[in-house]
């Protein structure tokens, strides 16, 4: 039995509509207010779903493959050149050469999504009420070109056969509503029975959010908040005042929120969300159509995407009210449904200080991640989803690790280097102790090694990695690496052995996808200071031997040689593009980024013009 399991919507016209073309960027006025050429980012617009394209494939019922369409065309969010979103034909591709399959070979297609008539309008009707003849009208002629153009079933299936180059029965084409397939990428990943699941994100056909019981390998849908009342798409908006790219900065936000007090501005949030008795919450202002304003008079002028104290401000009370209101809908839960543990997914769930927030609470003795929380994550989903209501074994295999992605050889590997006049580079019998030895002497150092991880984090295979106890070494990266705001913390890894003795861990939970903040032992807290936020929290991944051999043996050798199991680790690449994939890709960026070393596999990489082994 094999499942395709795929995210991501593209136009099947190169005529659309002007204002269906480009991604959530440019000038905040017209991203919140209609404009000539688009309809308003609070108004839920049809167009910008499709971003974070996918592929996972199951064979009887195991993940064996998943990649991001973004790692093959080296555009973020799996966008083209135009802006537009696309469907994952390279991931694709990549997920049915691992097992050598073909289209033939598929069971089922399951997608991330289930638009009709009949959601579109009722998304209408949610919003029309807000709107005067003359905005409605842009308003549903968007819905109704999307819809015609990318998100209706029959034009899918006809995209899927140009790509698979054949036919496809429309029974094998399964599409799964957008926040069951969170849920199920979640609940079926983890190693949970029995486990209350709350999905949350901008927004799918029409709901926003999701709860729903997991018990026995089977999931049942409890309830749902629907458009406009989104969290997700509160954080997007506030993101893009702020002067930050929505669909992609929210993260800047979350670290900035730091330095800020959200008391100067918690009204404005107390406005915007309303929390309700029975365990909801209300947004009823944030589909306004003079948001623009109402913001503005409140918040200042909008910002530019820089530090400054106002700006920490909002983000701090931002912030606040998010986690404020998601535990507020957790504790209502919990008593409601009696659980004890919990599944988190959708787009919220990359937010670390909330799920920081959620473990501390104590509400839950064991909450799962999911390490793939954003829309990428949907693609595997929507296959797990397909699996077990249709094809029903009994029989689950939870994610232990993230490492799905394309692998390349030491082969591989050795050709691109013999490719490239512009580095140097020879193999070592051990290359952990190697690179540990130039980390302890304050080199960064690309690491690129085995499969490619899934999700948006670096876990220790396509990494940027460097000692955590210099500040210098920190802000290096930040000015000459990364090229990014110096306000943005970075992340340790940190040996599960011995996390505890720097981190304030909750329950002694394991943290191996890097999306917890955790308190930093104040005693510890001068021995790593390039991994410590400002307010003394560390949004960690602990390492297992079992997990990922390799990154921990290097902790190890670096523990051995400095007395700290630390290191700092940031994701391969540069501000702007997505993680590298290939060795080529990790070439590149280390000559771009003004690295110190790249290590593949058994490789030791250094530039050509500075003094180093020369090839064979």
């Amino acid at each position: 039995m094999i499942i395709l399991g795929i995210s991501g919507f593209e136009s099947s016209t190169d005529s659309e509509d002007r204002h269906l073309q480009g991604n959530v960027s440019g000038d905040i006025r017209e991203l919140l207010r209609f404009s000539e050429n688009r309809v308003p980012l609070q108004f839920f617009p049809l167009h910008l779903i499709g971003h974070d394209s996918s592929a996972a494939l199951l064979v009887d019922g195991r993940l064996v493959s998943f990649a991001s369409e973004e790692r093959f065309t080296r555009i973020k969010h799996g966008y083209n050149l135009a802006g537009r979103t696309v469907l994952p034909r390279r991931a694709i591709d990549y997920c049915l050469r691992k097992v050598g399959a073909g289209w033939g070979d598929i069971d089922r297609v399951a997608h991330y999504c289930r638009f009709t008539r009949g959601t579109i309008n009722r998304r209408l009707r949610a919003l029309s009420a807000r709107l005067d003849a003359g905005q409605r009208d842009s308003l549903q002629r968007e819905y109704e070109t999307a819809y015609r153009n990318r998100l209706a079933g029959h034009v899918l299936l006809r995209q899927l056969e140009e790509i698979a180059g054949h036919s496809i029965p429309e029974e094998k084409l399964v599409r799964v509503r957008h926040h069951i397939a969170h849920a199920a990428g979640s609940y079926y990943s983890s190693d949970f029975d029995r486990a209350l699941i709350v999905t949350l994100d901008g927004y799918g056909e029409e709901e926003t959010s999701i709860w729903a019981i997991g018990e026995g390998g089977r999931i049942r849908p409890q309830g749902s908040v629907e458009l406009p009342h989104s969290l997700g798409l509160l954080y997007q908006v506030i993101t893009a005042y702020l002067g930050f790219r929505s669909f992609g900065d929210e993260y800047k936000v979350m670290g900035l929120s730091s330095y800020g007090d959200p008391g100067f501005f918690a009204q404005v949030f107390e406005q915007l969300v309303n929390l309700l008795e029975d365990g909801g919450y209300r947004l009823e202002n944030l589909a306004m159509p003079g948001l623009f304003q109402w913001l503005r008079e409140r918040l200042g002028e909008p910002g530019n995407g820089e530090f400054d104290q106002r700006s920490a401000d909002v983000a701090a009370a931002l912030q606040k009210s998010l986690q404020d209101t998601v535990l507020h809908v957790l504790s209502y839960l919990r008593k409601r449904y009696a659980v004890k543990r919990l599944c988190v997914s959708g787009g919220v769930g990359l937010n670390a200080r909330v799920n920081g927030a959620i473990l501390k609470s104590g509400l839950f003795d064991e909450v799962f991640f999911q390490p793939a929380s954003a829309d990428d994550g949907t693609s595997l989903g929507a296959a797990l989803w397909v699996q077990h209501e249709h094809f029903p074994s009994g029989r689950r295999w939870p994610i232990r690790h993230v490492f799905w992605g394309p692998e390349y050889s030491s082969k591989d590997i050795e050709a691109c280097l013999r490719r490239s006049d512009t580095v140097t580079w020879r193999r070592e019998e051990d290359i952990e102790d190697v690179a540990a030895g130039l980390l302890a002497e304050g080199k960064i150092v690309g690491w690129f090694q085995g499969p490619m991880e899934m999700g948006p984090r670096a876990l220790g295979a396509r990494s940027i990695l460097a000692d955590p106890r210099s500040e210098e070494v920190r802000d290096r990266i930040n000015d000459k690496v990364k090229r990014r705001e110096p306000f943005q913390p970075f992340a340790p890894s940190v040996l599960e052995d011995r996390a505890g003795e720097f981190f304030m861990l909750f329950n002694s939970q394991a943290s191996p996808f890097m999306l917890v903040t955790f308190d930093t032992h104040k005693s510890k807290r001068a021995l790593i200071p390039a991994v410590v936020h400002v307010d003394g929290s560390a949004r960690i991944q602990t390492v297992s031997q079992e997990d990922n051999p390799r990154y921990y043996k290097l902790l190890k050798r670096f523990s051995e040689k400095t007395g700290i199991p630390v290191l700092l680790n940031t994701s391969f690449n540069q501000a702007g593009e997505p993680i590298v994939n290939s060795p080529d890709d990790a070439v590149r960026c280390f000559l771009r980024s003004g690295l110190d070393a790249l290590v593949a596999g058994d490789y030791l990489i250094l530039p050509r013009e500075r003094k180093g082994p020369q090839d064979d």
